[in-house]
C-alpha cells in the first residue's frame, strides 16, 4: 500500500477512511497548528493614512471648539454690541478673523476627507463674510456734489508717542499739506513745537493734555469735558472758511471697565454743543450703539465720502475701526481716506471738506 510503514499501516492519517482532516480557517487568514490557531498578520497603517487620521481629529476639534465657540461669541457681540461689558468684549472679536478661521477649517476638513464639516464651515463662513463686505466696509465711494467754497484738509493721527521718530513723522505730515493737524499721544510740548516749526511759519500750535493741534489759523480752548478728564476737549478753530468748533476725543483703551458711560457723555456733548467735526481715537467701532445713533444732522465721514478697508488699528494689519471722524450739518465732505504707515500703530485719517455758507 502506498505510504505504508513498516507495520503495514498508512502513515498519512488524512487518507484514512472516516477520519476527519483539519481544514483552514474561513477566509484563509490562519491555519491549525496542532491545537493552536495562528493569528492573522495585521499591516501597520501607512504614514499617509496616519496623517489623514490626525487631520480628521484636528478638524473635528476645531469645529467643536474654535468654530462653534468663537462664532457664538461673535454672534452675541454682533446682536447685542456694546449693551454691557460682557457683550462689548464679544463685539471686539474681529469679523475678518471669524471669516478667515471658518474658511481655514473648511479647507482643513476638505483636505482630510471630512466633507460634512467642510461644507458646514464654508456655509457658516458666508455670514461673517457678508458682514465684512457689505456691512462693515463700503467699496464704492459715494458721489459728492461739487460744493461752493474753499476746500480744507484735516488730518487726525495717533502718533504712538513718537515711537517711530519725530523726524520721520514730520516728513509724513508735511506730505499731507493739511490746514489743521489733530495729533494725539504727543505728551511733551517740545515734541509738538518741533512738528509745528517743521511744518512752516504759517502754522500755529495749540497743546492741551496729550493733544497737539497744529493749524493755519488760531485754535483756542472752548471748554473741557469735565466727565472725561484729559480725554475730550471742545476747541474753536479760526479757519480760512470761518470759525469751526472741533471736538477732540482720545478714549481709554480698557474695555473691561466699560466705556458706555463715556460714550454717552460724548454723544450728549455732540447734541448739546453741536461741534462741526468730532474726531479722534475712540477705541470703539462706529457701529457701537452710541456712535451708530448720532444726533440729527451728524454722520460718519467714512459713510459720506469714504471707501475701502475701514479698519484703523493696528496699522500693519487693521482689524478694528477705532479712529472716527464725525461731521456736522455745516461740513460738506469731499473725500475721506485712511493711510497706513510704519510710523504708528494707528492709520492716519484725512478729511477734505468744504463749509456750507451761513444762512
Amino acid at each position: 500500500m502506498r505510504g505504508a510503514g513498516a507495520n503495514g499501516h498508512c502513515s498519512d492519517a488524512s487518507h484514512w477512511p472516516g477520519v476527519p482532516h483539519p481544514t483552514p480557517l474561513p477566509g484563509g487568514e490562519g491555519e491549525l497548528e496542532g491545537n493552536v490557531v495562528s493569528e492573522p498578520t495585521k499591516e501597520r497603517p501607512s504614514l499617509g493614512a496616519r496623517v489623514r487620521s490626525a487631520l480628521r481629529v484636528l478638524a473635528a476639534w476645531f469645529w467643536s471648539n474654535a468654530v462653534v465657540g468663537l462664532v457664538g461669541v461673535w454672534l452675541v457681540g454682533q446682536v447685542f454690541r456694546d449693551g454691557n461689558v460682557a457683550t462689548d468684549l464679544c463685539f471686539l472679536v474681529p469679523t475678518v478673523f471669524i471669516a478667515a478661521g471658518l474658511f481655514a477649517v473648511a479647507g482643513l476638513a476638505r483636505l482630510c476627507g471630512c466633507r460634512r464639516i467642510a461644507w458646514a464651515s464654508a456655509l457658516l463662513a458666508l455670514l461673517p463674510t457678508i458682514g465684512l463686505l457689505a456691512v462693515e466696509n463700503r467699496w464704492i465711494r459715494p458721489r459728492v456734489k461739487a460744493n461752493a467754497g474753499e476746500s480744507l484738509r484735516l488730518v487726525n493721527w495717533n502718533l504712538w508717542a513718537g515711537g517711530a521718530g519725530w523726524t520721520n513723522i514730520l516728513g509724513k505730515l508735511k506730505a499731507q499739506n493739511a490746514d489743521i493737524y489733530v495729533l494725539s499721544e504727543v505728551y511733551q510740548p517740545a515734541d509738538g513745537a518741533f512738528l509745528a516749526e517743521g511744518l512752516g511759519a504759517d502754522y500755529s500750535l495749540f497743546s492741551i493734555s496729550q493733544f497737539a493741534v497744529i493749524s493755519r489759523g488760531r485754535v483756542r480752548i472752548e471748554r473741557p469735558v469735565d466727565r472725561i478728564t484729559n480725554r475730550a476737549y471742545l476747541v474753536r478753530w479760526q479757519s480760512r472758511a470761518g470759525s469751526l468748533l472741533l471736538f477732540l476725543v482720545d478714549m481709554p483703551t480698557r474695555p473691561i471697565y466699560g466705556r458706555n458711560p463715556l460714550l454717552d457723555v460724548i454723544r450728549h456733548h455732540i447734541g448739546a454743543f453741536r461741534p462741526d467735526i468730532t474726531v479722534g481715537d475712540f477705541n470703539l467701532s462706529r457701529r457701537t450703539r452710541a456712535l451708530s445713533e448720532l444726533p440729527q444732522g451728524y454722520s460718519h465721514a467714512y459713510y459720506r465720502a469714504g471707501a475701502g478697508w475701514s479698519y484703523t488699528w493696528p496699522a500693519w494689519f487693521p482689524l478694528w475701526d477705532i479712529d472716527q471722524c464725525v461731521v456736522g450739518p455745516k461740513i460738506r465732505p469731499l473725500r475721506y481716506s485712511l493711510h497706513s504707515t510704519r510710523l504708528s500703530d494707528h492709520r492716519m485719517q484725512v478729511l477734505d471738506f468744504t463749509v456750507a455758507p451761513s444762512k
